[in-house]
């Protein structure tokens, strides 16, 4: 029997958090007109369901995945996002959520980056509309409870489901802690990244600019600055909070502690970095991120 949109809405976020999501909305499924991109697929969660209704956000907590290594220059530094395997989107850990609507009779797509038609929700400003936070100046999304550090996933669906009504307010205020941080000017705007500026972005492309290379120290892929320095993360960086990802990542931990030692990696052939890329569900070419690990290395030798 079909149930009704508070029960559905229910089980799903019971579901939710019997398989480590850390936070769960629902928005209704409209346009997205303030998306700056020319996207239209991601502008329209209708473009991908005709019949949406919903989207769901969720979004797993990544604050405590990191290494103790990545203070040493010895060691090459990534980002939270690259250890935790959701770089792109959240994708396999809600399986189980579209599973649950498929099986009630509904129709439900996955946002998937790594899909061939791309992703097909501006995830940060669906996360907004279904109350998980509100962007800050670093044009991240901030959570009260989780400051920047969630990885987000989506679904599109067409169950009727128990809408968010209240938007996070912006509570960065007079703050530009990011702003400063950042030592390529790539947040001069404040909520505007600019992509062509920004480390992460440059350090997975063909041209590194001396800039950078002054800037990324033991940095090989993706970064992390303006995180690091934004108040919402402060207690975060000090004591990550015991999430059931923080708790299964800590019981890894030994497994990559050796791995980011820059030495090792230069001796990494493209066959065992791309075994490792694959783990870290990264795209960024063999030869480039070579080119970063040379970089690095000259910085402590």
């Amino acid at each position: 029997m079909e149930m009704n949109k508070l029960s559905l809405s229910e089980n799903i976020k019971n579901l939710a958090d019997s398989i480590g999501i850390d936070t769960i909305g629902f928005a209704r499924a409209d346009e997205f007109k303030d998306y700056a991109l020319d996207h239209p697929q991601r502008k329209d969660p209708k473009l991908s369901l005709a019949s949406a209704k919903s989207i769901i956000v969720v979004g797993i907590y990544i604050g405590g995945i990191t290494l103790p290594e990545w203070e040493n220059e010895q060691y090459g530094r990534t980002s939270r996002l690259y250890l935790s395997g959701f770089f792109l989107d959240i994708v396999k850990p809600i399986e189980p959520i579209a599973a649950l609507l498929k099986n009630q009779g509904y129709r439900a797509k996955i946002c998937d980056g790594s899909a061939k038609e791309g992703s097909i929700l501006p995830l940060k400003l669906a996360a907004i509309r279904a109350g998980l936070g509100w962007q800050g100046k670093h044009s991240l999304l901030i959570s009260k409870k989780y400051g920047t550090f969630l990885a987000l996933g989506g679904i599109v669906t067409d169950a009727d489901l128990e809408y968010n009504t209240t938007i996070e307010p912006n509570r960065c205020h007079k703050c530009n802690e990011c702003q400063k941080a950042c030592p390529v000017d790539a947040l001069a705007m404040p909520y505007v990244l600019s992509v062509e500026q920004c480390m992460s972005n440059l350090l997975a492309g063909e041209k590194l600019p001396e800039r950078v290379m002054k800037a990324m120290d033991n940095r090989i892929g993706d970064c992390e600055i303006c995180q690091q320095a934004c108040p919402w993360n402060r207690r975060h960086l000090k004591k990550p909070l015991s999430t059931k990802m923080t708790l299964s990542f800590r019981k890894r931990i030994n497994d990559w502690k050796d791995v980011f030692f820059l030495p090792h990696l230069s001796r990494l052939s493209e066959n065992e970095y791309k075994s490792l890329s694959s783990q870290l569900n990264t795209d960024i070419p063999y030869h480039i991120f070579q080119r970063n690990v040379r970089i690095a290395m000259k910085g402590y030798k």
